[in-house]
């Protein structure tokens, strides 16, 4: 597609951001499990402007002309504004450009574009670039609380030992600012753990710390001649004697997959922000904003349903409707969870989960969404099922059972893949060992 190129000159300084999302989820102890919801990271710039009453003009109709956040367009990031030279398919973040007019005609603005940025990154083997001197650094524990008996005043320390956390300031030239952001890049903001020495030189002990960034979100203002000043926040990470608590070890992205099948086409949503499609055997699923609620179940448990919610922008579900009739009314739909290997966007296969499967039933339509239950007939009787844990042992608990299907002389078994594959019985391994440590999936 041929998109307009945006050349207007900006001034010298100006700001960029890269910003990823990462779900945390606190484990025992202070430990903690990480993975990433945006597949690529989401850059942003903060561009200003000074113009004279024909330059106003010209960015006025540019504005115009893309319908202000509605339109795509190109943005070369020049190197000599401290950029990386690279063009990115853009658009304004914003319906409304607001400016500030001075005598004789001219104006002052500041207008954000924002992009997806999916170039490849660039390998930054370590954190050693120095910081300023004066930096935050504090010192954190946390306290269970009984909140009951307060009168008893029953408190338990959580952690075995308390967290670092610092915030540091850099300004760096063009060269090495870019080297941190690539390091920033490489670990995807909060999820990737590495090493860091708390240098002497910065007011530090010097000693190593297992760290994360503390933030998502890193944002650099840039001054002439491509200096820039910015801050992360680091957080100590809690070593772990239990690999299988290790992040680095199992890099999945789960992602959701909604097929619903109607008459004279389907319609595939992939639950990202981030990602434009995604291939699913032989299907391209679209990445757009995909939301559900709770599987329920009305009074006397004959019918369950899960509420949908699709983006209905462009009115995609509507021209649906209006070309064809209500198709989406009693048409199959299934959703299904996926997992994808973090560095390389591929699903991983024979990792999948059938969340919920039923027919579209209560179709409501607005400007922006399309909101639908999924519903299934339970029989008239109550379904009641445990709750399942897929995690990287087997879920087998008795060895040599018809489940586990181990016929040998062998007496003892440990549910890891490894000890399954020594005994000849992987077939009939009943764990993810691709996985994350546990996913815990209610029904």
């Amino acid at each position: 597609m041929d998109y307009p190129v945006f050349d207007i000159p900006y001034q010298a300084a100006y700001s960029s951001s890269i910003e990823f999302k990462t779900t945390v989820n606190e484990k025992m102890k202070g430990h903690e499990q990480r993975y990433p919801v945006w597949t690529y990271p989401k850059r942003t710039f903060t561009l200003k402007f000074d113009k004279n009453f024909k330059d106003r003009q010209k960015l006025e109709n540019f504005f115009v002309q893309v319908m202000g956040q509605a339109g795509k367009f190109k943005f070369v990031w020049a190197v000599e504004k401290g950029g990386n030279g690279k063009e990115y398919i853009c658009n304004f973040d914003t319906d409304s450009m607001k400016q500030n007019i001075k005598d004789f005609g001219y104006t002052e603005c500041e207008l954000r574009i924002c992009t997806i940025d999916d170039s490849p990154i660039e390998a930054v083997d370590k954190l050693d670039f120095y910081h300023d001197a004066e930096c935050e650094n504090s010192i954190e524990f946390y306290t269970l609380i009984d909140k009951i008996f307060t009168a008893q005043n029953n408190r338990k320390s959580w952690w075995d030992a308390p967290k670092k956390t610092w915030k540091l300031t850099f300004r760096k030239n063009a060269v090495t600012r870019k080297k941190l952001e690539n390091f920033f890049l490489a670990k995807r903001g909060k999820f990737r753990s590495f090493k860091w020495v708390w240098k002497k030189e910065c007011g530090g002990d010097g000693k190593t710390y297992n760290v994360r960034f503390d933030t998502d979100k890193l944002e650099t203002s840039i001054s002439e001649m491509g200096y820039g000043e910015l801050q992360i926040e680091l957080k100590e990470v809690f070593p772990t004697t239990n690999p299988a608590f290790e992040v680095e070890k199992d890099e999945i992205i789960p992602r959701k997959l909604l097929k619903i099948e109607m008459a004279g086409g389907s319609i595939y949503v992939l639950d990202n922000e981030t990602l434009d499609v995604l291939q699913y055997n032989g299907e391209s699923y679209l990445g757009a904003p995909l939301s559900h609620g709770e599987i329920v179940k009305d009074d006397n448990s004959s019918v369950s349903k899960l509420s949908i919610e699709l983006s209905n922008v462009a009115l995609s579900i509507s021209g649906i409707i209006g070309n064809r009739g209500d198709v989406v009314t009693n048409a199959p739909a299934i959703l299904l969870l996926i997992f994808l290997d973090v560095n390389t966007n591929q699903i991983i296969p024979n990792l999948k989960q059938v969340l919920y499967a039923g027919r579209c039933n209560n179709l409501k339509l607005d400007y922006e969404n399309a909101k639908m239950d999924i519903e299934t007939e339970l029989g008239g009787f109550e379904i009641q099922a445990p709750v399942m844990k897929y995690r990287t042992g087997c879920q087998v608990r008795r060895f040599k059972d018809c489940r586990c299907g181990y016929t040998g002389e062998e007496t003892s078994c440990d549910r890891t893949f490894d000890r399954c594959k020594e005994l000849g019985n992987q077939a009939n391994f009943r764990g993810f060992p691709q996985m994350f440590n546990e996913l815990v999936i209610k029904v």
